[in-house]
């Protein structure tokens, strides 16, 4: 009963009807990739056995916390979509297993990235030590910005697939039309984030740009909110009307 009531009133959207009943074989085994993922980004490849390794592995927690909060991203969509749709057909089968091997493949990559945009910072403070013992250069820098904006994309691309779908089956799920229009706003949500992405590891790759693509990640949200805002949402019971955009942790 206490579980139900905690469903109910601490998890559920209040603009939409979660379809989802009790948790798959499929978003069980969802979560343990992703437990999996999470264990990967924090792993480290030996244990500090000296207090300077100590000292040192503690600043991690700055790229790990990163990693880790993109991840949370991923897996807070994925485990909204199954929540609000309860749909595990074969397309979505297929699209989420993509999904799973996207997540384990760049977790030690993700790791690395974050690692490296941690030694460039450290490297402005003045300790250049950490990138330079990396082997990294400019060139280099600017590749590894590519690899992660393109695998950051094609994991977006795949979720954007699985609200499209989910989309598509509107009629089968019963879809409101306010439920229709919130799938849309994640959907252009999510569409954005894969484009821009794209579009980063294009420049940061084709480029004299490099690392400094990275800062075309900041189109996401405006794009995002003016999208998002341009997408009429009935009020349910009351025609039509202006409804504000879904925000990043809805969406």
């Amino acid at each position: 009963m206490i579980r139900e009531l905690v469903g109910k009133d601490l998890d559920h959207d209040p603009r939409f009807r979660w379809r989802g009943g009790p948790v798959t074989r499929i978003e069980n085994l969802s979560d343990i990739v992703f437990a999996l993922a999470f264990g990967m980004l924090v792993s480290t490849a030996t244990r500090p056995t000296t207090f300077s390794e100590v000292s040192a592995h503690l600043l991690t927690i700055v790229p790990v916390a990163a990693g880790f909060a993109l991840l949370v991203l991923i897996w807070n969509a994925h485990f909204t979509f199954f929540r609000r749709y309860g749909v595990a057909d074969g397309r979505i089968i297929f699209l989420n297993c993509v999904l799973l091997l996207l997540v384990l493949f760049v977790a030690y990559p993700l790791r690395f990235v974050f690692d490296s945009l941690f030694g460039f910072l450290l490297g402005l403070a003045g300790d250049w030590g950490a990138l330079q013992a990396s082997g990294i250069g400019y060139r280099e820098a600017g590749l590894i910005m590519a690899y992660f904006a393109f695998g950051y994309g094609l994991i977006f691309f795949i979720i954007s697939l699985m609200y499209s779908h989910a989309l598509s089956r509107a009629p089968q799920l019963g879809l409101s039309e306010l439920e229709k229009a919130i799938t849309r706003q994640s959907l252009w949500h999510y569409g954005c984030q894969a484009g821009v992405a794209v579009l980063t590891g294009a420049v940061a790759w084709l480029t004299p740009a490099g690392p400094a693509a990275g800062f075309l990640f900041m189109l996401i949200g405006p794009l995002v909110y003016l999208g998002q805002g341009r997408i009429k949402m009935p009020a349910e019971g009351k025609g039509e009307a202006s409804v504000p955009p879904v925000s990043p942790a809805e969406g």
